[in-house]
Formats: C-alpha cells, sequence, structure tokens
C-alpha cells in the first residue's frame, strides 16, 4: 500500500512541478491578462470533458471488471460524439470562448474523454503506472510545446496554450491507445447487441459520478466568469495562480485516492473499506497541513518574482483559501469511499449544495470584495461541501477522524524506513 501511494505521490508531485512552470511560463510571457484567458479556455475544456464523460470516466473504473471492455468503448465513444456535438452548438449561443476557439475546444474536450476512458480502464485493472504516465503526459508535453513556441517567437498569445494542447493531447491519445490494446484483445466475446445494456449502465453510475464533477468544478471556478464580469480577465489570471498553487497540497489527498478508489471498487468487505478510508484520511489531513503551511509562510515576494509583478497579491488570497483548501481533503479521500462503492449520489449532492454556496457567496461578495471575495467564497463551499461528506460517512457508521495518534505515526514511519531500505 504505502509503496503504491508514494509511487502516485511521486507523479502528482512531479505533475504539479510541470503544472506551475506552465502557470509560470504563460504568466511571463502574457501577463495577467493572457493568464486569465488561458484559465477561462481551460475551464470551459474541462466542463465540456466532464459532460463527454459523464457515459464512460470514473464509472468505468466500477465496471471494468464487471462488464466486456469493448462493449464499453463503443458506448462510452458514441457519447462523446454526442456530447461533442451538442456542445459545438451550445457554445455557439454563449459567449465563454472566443469564436475562433469554439472547435478547438470541442475537439480538445473529446481527445481528453477518450483518453479519460482508456485511462479510466487502466485504473479499473488497478494499473497504475500506465494511468499516471498518461497523467503525466498532458501537462509534461504542454510545457514543452509552450516553451518551444515563446522562447522562438512563433506565437506569444493565449492561443499558444491551445496549439500546445493539441500536441500534448494527441501524442497521451496516441500511447492510451498503445496501453490499452492488451486489454480489448482479451474480450473477444464482444457483442453489438449488449451496448444498449452497457449504455444503460455507463449512464447510470456515470450520470451520478459526473454530475458530482460537474456541481465540483463549477463551485471551484464559476468564479472565474463572476471575477471576468465584474473585474476582468487580469483579476481571472492573478486569483487561477493563487489557486493553482494553494490546490497544489490536494496531489497528496489524490494520490492516496487513487489507490483507495482501486481497491474499494474491487473489494465486497464494507468494514475494510470503511477502516481504510479512516486510515488513510488522518494521513491525508495531516500531510496536507504541513504543506499548507509550508507555502503560506512563503514571502509574497516569492510570488511576485516567480509570476511577474502583477501576481503580488497572491499570498494574501492564499491565506483567504487556505481554511477550505484543508478541509476538502475529507472531500477528496471519503468521497472515493462512497465512489468504490458506486453509491455516487453522494458526491453529487455535495458538490451540488456546494455549487449553490458558492453562487450565493460569489454573486454578493465579489462586487464589494473584488478578488477577496471569489476566495472567500471558494473557501465556504470547500466547507459545506465536506461537511456534507463527512455527514454521510458517519450514517455508515464510520468514525470523525482528524489526525493519526503518535503510535500510529510511529508504525507508519517503521514501514516508510522499511520501505527506502527495501529500494536503495
Amino acid at each position: 500500500m504505502v509503496r503504491k501511494i508514494l509511487g502516485n505521490f511521486g507523479v502528482r508531485l512531479v505533475s504539479a512541478i510541470v503544472n506551475l512552470l506552465i502557470a509560470i511560463v504563460v504568466s511571463q510571457y502574457l501577463g495577467a491578462t493572457g493568464k486569465g484567458e488561458q484559465s477561462l479556455v481551460l475551464t470551459v475544456i474541462a466542463i465540456v470533458t466532464i459532460f463527454d464523460n459523464m457515459v464512460g470516466g470514473a464509472s468505468i473504473v466500477y465496471l471494468t471488471n464487471k462488464l466486456r471492455i469493448r462493449e464499453l468503448f463503443v458506448a462510452s465513444y458514441i457519447w462523446t460524439v454526442l456530447i461533442s456535438v451538442c456542445s459545438y452548438l451550445f457554445l455557439l449561443f454563449v459567449d465563454l470562448v472566443p469564436e475562433k476557439l469554439i472547435l478547438s475546444v470541442v475537439i480538445l474536450s473529446a481527445i481528453s474523454s477518450i483518453v479519460s476512458i482508456h485511462s479510466s480502464v487502466l485504473l479499473g485493472k488497478e494499473n497504475l503506472k500506465s494511468f499516471n504516465l498518461l497523467s503525466f503526459l498532458v501537462p509534461f508535453i504542454s510545457l514543452l510545446s509552450l516553451i518551444i513556441q515563446f522562447s522562438l517567437n512563433w506565437n506569444r498569445t493565449a492561443e499558444a496554450y491551445v496549439y500546445s494542447l493539441y500536441v500534448a493531447y494527441g501524442v497521451t491519445f496516441v500511447i492510451s491507445i498503445l496501453f490499452i490494446v492488451k486489454h480489448v484483445r482479451k474480450d473477444v466475446a464482444f457483442q453489438y447487441s449488449n451496448t444498449w445494456t452497457t449504455f444503460k449502465s455507463l449512464l447510470y453510475y456515470g450520470f451520478q459520478n459526473q454530475l458530482a464533477h460537474v456541481f465540483q468544478l463549477l463551485s471551484f471556478r464559476i468564479s472565474y466568469f463572476f471575477l471576468e464580469r465584474d473585474c476582468g480577465e487580469a483579476e481571472v489570471g492573478i486569483y487561477s495562480n493563487a489557486v493553482s498553487v494553494i490546490e497544489s497540497i490536494w496531489m497528496i489527498s489524490t494520490s492516496i485516492s487513487l489507490w483507495q478508489y482501486a481497491k474499494i471498487s474491487n473489494s465486497t468487505d464494507v468494514n475494510y473499506t470503511k477502516n481504510i478510508t479512516e486510515q488513510l484520511t488522518k494521513y491525508g489531513l495531516l500531510t496536507a497541513f504541513i504543506a499548507l503551511t509550508v507555502l503560506l509562510f512563503i514571502p509574497a515576494a516569492f510570488y511576485s518574482w516567480l509570476f511577474g509583478k502583477e501576481f503580488s497579491g497572491l499570498n494574501e488570497l492564499m491565506w483567504c483559501l487556505a481554511p477550505g483548501i484543508w478541509v476538502f481533503n475529507y472531500a477528496l479521500i471519503i468521497g472515493h469511499y462512497f465512489s468504490g462503492h458506486g453509491k455516487y449520489y453522494v458526491n453529487a449532492i455535495a458538490s451540488g449544495i456546494g455549487l449553490v454556496v458558492t453562487c450565493i457567496t460569489a454573486y454578493y461578495l465579489i462586487p464589494t470584495l473584488k478578488i477577496q471575495g471569489a476566495a472567500i467564497a471558494a473557501s465556504c463551499s470547500y466547507f459545506i461541501t465536506s461537511l456534507v461528506v463527512i455527514l454521510y460517512f458517519r450514517k455508515e457508521g464510520a468514525n470523525f477522524v482528524v489526525f493519526p495518534s503518535f503510535g500510529e505515526l510511529k508504525t507508519t514511519i517503521g514501514q516508510l524506513k522499511q520501505h527506502l531500505t527495501k529500494q536503495s
């Protein structure tokens, strides 16, 4: 367990560093306004991808070992095409991204969705190495492409980021096909007649799960659109960098929950899954608290040097975001307990309530408090979302936990030492 979680964390750490470098490069070359435009485009791609994964994504992880893989692929591919067409028509009538980028947003979200489908099969098969590699390739290749475009002066607009995503998603798409070929070849009993049944199963689980992701992403990012309306794209750029830096602590809980989700999805022992979730929550909260403390006490001047003079207020924003960011680790880990048991509605309800809180608080706080209002609104949403998930977990008969005891820490440190000794 420790080895796999550390492996996941290592990949998440490197990916977080690469994403930070992307934010630095875009901020330094394009400024706050360019960074704001890039953040808005990326947010719309993410939203469309979530709808693409309504039939697919996490529900495939749950169903990979219960249904035939080829049937899962056919059903989810057809859905991706349908959503892509609908998204294109919708974006033509809604002013979310420039018209010249609408087709690119739809294509990139579709490719991202297909890569996500392939990745979900790998995760369902507990092939974490391949899953982690695919997760890492997109930011890494995007960064390389951006550096080449900016350094050679090929393109110094926000469109450069879109071009970099084409390269990154394209390469990752090809590699993902190579990874899942062996699993498809083993599934020789494919029948087209079962596609509709498979589609209904995917939609049943996927709708609940992706609904949670839709609500969650909107509750995280809808403040961007409020900020753009009331304050302009430059404020969005500054706020998005503060969010990117402080949300990096979630890679700890994400690394934990990745292994947890794969295990719970393939387990029928409820008491075991409950106990392991409690233990993982303790360590996730402790390590996130330590990481958050370090981030908050980095001098504000450092962030100005890192991103540029326009980003001088990042430290203040991070203090506003910090309480909710830390508490949300509960939702990240405990939420995967419910996902692993197919109870996606719990996360959907929690995230839906969180979205309502964001909309109400952002509507009233951003016009008066500006960018600080967006941070406070987000923190309130994180608190409420986590509280709902905790209450549902308690209903399952689980315990409310915060940090591990001294004895538990001592045992874990011993296991880590053993692991490091074996590795060396």
